[in-house]
Formats: C-alpha cells, structure tokens, sequence
C-alpha cells in the first residue's frame, strides 16, 4: 500500500488590496479546510501560500497611493496575514516572494531551463505611450476584450470572461495613466519555449480523469489549439531580475508559481517536490487555471527534476451580490471588514456553503443572514443546545451507556453512514456537499430529539440522551476542518 504525503498549496494572493471572498473561497479557505481533513486522517500533509508582490499590480496600486511598491507590499502583507488568521486559516508557511530566498530560486529555475534548451529571444513589438514614455505590459493598459467585448479589460487578463491576454491583443488600447492611445515600440524579450511541450503536456492533461471539468476541459482546448512560446520578460523597475538581460525583470505569472517552491525551501521540504510519493495539489480560482494546467507545469517539466501536480482544485468564481469581486476596482466585500463584523465561524460556514465548485456563485447579504440563523444557530446550536441541557439537567452532566433498541441504532448506523459518505467527499475535495451532509447529520440528531420527547418520556430519556450525545460528538470532530472555532470548540 503506498503511503502518499500531500503538499497542499493555495494561488498566492496579489498584494494591491486587501482580499476579496472569491479569492478566500477559492484559494485560502479551502486548502485549509482539506488541509485540517488530512491531519485529522493522520495523513502526512503540508500547506504553503504566501503574498504575490512582484509585476505591474503592485505598481500600479503603488502609484495610486503615492507609495514605493516595497511600502505597498509590506503594507499589504501584513493586512493580508493579519486577515487570514482572524479568520482561523493557517499554512505551515505562508511567505513573501520579495525573499531573497525567492529570487535565487527563480533565477536558478531560469539557468536550468536555458541549460536545457528552453530560452530564446525574439525582437518583439510592444505597446509604448510616449505621452508618460514608457512600455505598456499587463496592466498598463486597457481596452476591448477580443473575445467578450468587455470595454475595461486589463492587458493580462478579462475580468470578465477570464481570457488571459497579451496587450497587444486588445482593441481600442489606451494607457491607464493618461488615456493616450499606444504606438507600437520594437524591443528584445525573453521567451520560454513552451510550443516544445505541447504533445507531453496533452498527455499528463489527458491521464488526469479526475480534474474539475473546467481545469480539465480549459487545457485541453487550449493544448488542442496548439501552445505558443511565452515571453518571460518583461521591461518593469519591479520584479525578479533576469540575470543576463539587463533592465528587465520575469513576468510575474512566471515568478509567482516557482513561489510554491521557495516556500517549501523554506521549511526543509523542497524533497517533496520530487518524491513519487508526493500529491502536488492546487486550490486555485479559475481565472489562474492556464498558469496552474500549462505554463508553471511546463516550467516543471522544462526543468526536469521536479513533480507535476496531481490535482488542480480549480472553482468557477464567487461574485458579490450580482456583480464581481474585483480588488483592482474596489468592488465587493473584503476580509478585513468582515473579520472585525462578525466572528470568524460565521463567515467560514457561510462561504463553505457557497463554493462555487461547479459554477459561479454569489455572495449575498441576505443568503448570509438565512444560513447562518437556520444552519448554524436552529440547526446544530438546537440540538447541541438540547443534548447538554437534558445531559445536565437529567444526568448532572454524566451519562451510562445503555443498552440501545432498535431504533437507537438504526439513527446511529444512518450518521455512521453518512460519516463515511462525508469522509470520501472530503477525500474528493467536495467540501461543500460535504458541509451538506454534515447539517444532515445535525438535522438527523434533531428530528430524533423531537420525536422521541426525552423531556416527558422518562422511559427513553437515557437512550435518547446518550444517542443524541453520541451525534454531538460525531459533529464536533467532522465539523473541525470547516472551524475548529466556536461552533466546535464549546460542544465538549
């Protein structure tokens, strides 16, 4: 039997703002929701994110608030931190890409794929504003998506269809400072040759049955299409150097993954990354599925010595009442707000009961009031409420053991059931279906309260007592991975 370690990572948030819930959602919460399952299983487990501080949305929220892009990271990575613990996630690391540490990995990563046979450059043509004269990479510039017609898409990515773009594939491109329409400027870049690993990267794709349909389906429409070399490069005063290409920094969608690596270095566990043994698994949103399905598992592969995922947990996106989160436009609700509103199991519970696994889903002040009063208060504070009470009251807080009827073990074989139906969801990472099952476990406690009436019927009282006691600390322990906070901590 192969005993398998799991290095469980979350898609680094950018540090421009503080974090909106679609990014908690997809990728903070989750991986620690799977993280807490597996060392409740006695699985060998680790977790690391950290802060993405590099490329043009550190500059440009930067410049914005008149600030250095160090004092903006700095500023943002303690906000951020700051939020995560408040709301009880915790990674074994959770670090900072402006390291020193991280650089030499980056750039070592680099010599190793030139070494190999992966780095050319190429004289390109990029979009220049010679109003603030300068280049215009990523979100510099914005315009017409061509393929949505969204009119504010930035030059990396549509926010509203999630296409990742090339700048100089937007239409009625204008620079985000002064308006100005670009010309274009000839200048030399570096590129990674990806196109070499088209036909291997189709393969793994294709082996990988038990992705997320929209992970699985997105890269293997794109490597159908045919992958295209990526330029690395780019001509920024912030980013991780490129060793022999003098003034211009890696693109940050090819520093920020190789974080993933740094992070593990950090705390002895970069071996990891090269055992058989070793499940490499992503929690992402589906904005980053590209960069987590093709380009950084092509940078592993280019490299050589290094595993490839085995899952990339990828959700369709969480929006805000109708609209989208956007931390780029101050859309939406956001972690340091709401961790100083209300306590952090309210919001754990909440948007784990609204992942969006399958499809877009939407945060909704009033679906909060709903669930948190019908779920977390009638449902399970009911029936913990109820079990201690007559525990304390019938039995001053100690109870035998007695001898079960028929019907007390029919209810306890159904949440035996269902436990172990809990178990393999969590397995899956269908945390909410698991959730799901997990209010039914606490409405099956409930319903058996009710009809059983241990109140007046002196003959039951102890079976029911006892039963009910014994599903309240089924509860307190499957429920652990989603808060291990108040909704758990004061059951026992």
């Amino acid at each position: 039997m192969i005993i398998f370690k799991y290095l469980i990572t979350g898609a680094l948030p950018y540090v421009n703002f503080d974090l909106h819930f679609g990014h908690v959602v997809a990728c903070l919460l989750r991986p620690d929701i799977y993280t807490r399952f597996l060392r409740l299983k006695n699985e060998d487990v680790i977790s690391i994110c950290g802060s993405d501080e590099y490329g043009t949305p550190s500059l440009v929220a930067a410049q914005k608030e008149g600030i250095s892009p160090q004092e903006l990271c700095d500023k943002y990575h303690k906000i951020q931190k700051n939020s995560i613990e408040k709301l009880n996630i915790k990674f074994d690391n959770f670090s900072r890409t402006t390291i020193p540490e991280h650089i030499k990995t980056v750039q070592d990563v680099y010599y190793i794929l030139k070494q190999n046979n992966f780095i050319y450059r190429k004289e390109i043509e990029e979009l220049y504003c010679k109003k603030c004269k300068r280049s215009l990479p990523d979100r510099y510039v914005r315009g017409t998506c061509p393929y949505c017609n969204y009119e504010k898409a930035r030059g990396d990515q549509c926010e509203s269809c999630g296409k990742i773009l090339e700048p100089m594939q937007l239409k009625k491109a204008t620079c985000i400072d002064c308006n100005e329409e670009p010309i274009l400027r000839k200048s030399e870049h570096v590129f990674f040759e990806l196109s070499k690993l088209n036909d291997e990267l189709l393969e793994w794709v294709k082996e990988n049955k038990h992705w997320p349909n929209n992970a699985r389906s997105f890269a293997l429409n794109w490597l159908k299409e045919g992958l295209k070399d990526k330029d690395i490069s780019r001509d920024l005063p912030w980013g991780v150097p490129i060793p022999d290409a003098k003034g211009l920094v890696f693109y940050v969608w090819f520093d920020a993954p190789l974080g993933y690596l740094t992070f593990s270095k950090q705390i002895g566990k970069e071996s990891w990354w090269k055992d058989s043994n070793t499940r490499i698994i992503h929690f992402i949103g589906k904005d980053n599925i590209a960069f987590h399905t093709i380009s950084f598992p092509g940078v592993l592969k280019a490299h050589g010595k290094y595993n490839l995922p085995y899952q990339v947990s990828s959700c369709e996106f969480l929006n805000y009442e109708g609209g989208k989160f956007s931390k780029s436009e101050q859309h939406g609700f956001f972690l340091k707000n709401a961790v100083e509103l209300y306590p952090a199991d309210y919001w754990r519970y909440y948007i784990s009961s609204i992942i969006p696994d399958s499809h877009d889903t939407s945060f909704e002040w009033k679906d909060f009031q709903e669930k948190i009063n019908s779920d977390l208060n009638d449902t399970f504070g009911n029936l913990i409420h109820r079990t201690l009470t007559f525990t304390k009251r019938f039995f001053e807080g100690k109870i035998e053991k007695p001898e079960l009827s028929e019907i007390d073990n029919e209810i306890l074989n159904k949440v035996q059931e269902k436990t172990k139906k809990i178990e393999k969801l969590m397995y899956n990472i269908e945390l909410k279906k698991a959730l799901i099952e997990i209010i039914n476990i606490a409405r099956i406690g409930n319903q058996f309260i009710t009809k059983e009436e241990p109140w007046k019927n002196e003959k039951r009282r102890q079976n029911v007592v006892y039963v009910s006691l014994s599903i309240a600390k089924t509860l307190s322990i499957i429920l652990e991975p989603f808060d291990k906070n108040r909704f758990v901590r004061t059951f026992f």
